[in-house]
């Protein structure tokens, strides 16, 4: 199994992952967005008569080399138009911008829809996404978010992209939630087939050390937690089935 722990899902771990961004801001990486995104974007609402949530996500980011006014534009479009929808797209936004204005106008945004407030890190990144996680049902995002978060997330790496594309047929887990961790796929190294010493030759273990047991057709293993914890994911074979233990 890939090691994508990168790739973090639901409220809890979303809220709690240490916040460093993109290497670089978004819109520098070398992927586009698809070719009808493009097009929402070229064709963005003129004014709130004729406005569209959809046009305005992709008027807000479209992919590499977007202008910032452009996203300043969407900004006071949502809020003219009290758009909730764009509430979990300017989230999103507020881990990878990197251009303070934006970032102001998206923050100032955020609270004239939501009547919320959150500092911190990324504009308050953490504190949004666990407070969206609790509201999601009002704050839904516009149709087409799912292949727009894609074109996000295939700047950072390709392989994110393939992993949320089968969401398309359907998810159990709400998009909204998934965010990246900070790392690349396998840029922490996955436990793989680890060597295995019996209970009474091992020489390494405290009194107090927690381990993951698992018990598999007769077959009986314990992972020690402090080293587990540093690869995040181990793929081993036990009682003949190939298992994958992540934390």
């Amino acid at each position: 199994m890939r090691h994508f722990g990168a790739l973090a899902t639901g409220l809890i771990a979303a809220a709690s992952l240490a916040c460093s961004g993109l290497e670089e801001p978004v819109g520098t990486a070398d992927s586009a967005p698809a070719a009808a995104a493009t097009q929402a974007a070229a064709a963005g609402p003129a004014s709130a008569t004729d406005y569209d949530s959809i046009a305005n996500m992709y008027l807000f980011y479209s992919g590499r080399g977007h202008d910032p006014s452009e996203s300043q534009e969407a900004v006071a479009l949502a809020v003219a138009n009290n758009d909730k929808s764009m509430v979990p797209v300017m989230i999103e936004m507020l881990r990878y911008f990197g251009n303070s204005g934006v970032l102001n106008d998206t923050q100032e945004a955020l609270s004239a829809i939501t009547g919320q407030e959150f500092t911190g890190p990324s504009r308050g990144w953490h504190g949004w996404m666990a407070w969206l996680g609790r509201n999601v049902d009002e704050y839904g995002p516009p149709d087409g978010y799912l292949q727009w978060k894609i074109d996000l997330m295939n700047q950072i790496d390709r392989r994110y992209g393939e992993f949320l594309a089968p969401a398309k047929q359907g998810s159990q887990i709400n998009v909204v939630e998934i965010t990246w961790g900070g790392v690349r796929p396998d840029g922490i190294p996955d436990l793989q087939n680890a060597p295995v010493v019996s209970a009474d030759q091992q020489d390494y273990l405290l009194p107090s050390d927690r381990v993951f047991g698992v018990s598999i057709n007769g077959e009986h293993r314990a992972y020690p937690l402090r080293i587990v914890n540093a690869h995040e994911m181990a793929n081993d074979t036990l009682g003949g089935e190939p298992i994958a233990l992540a934390y």
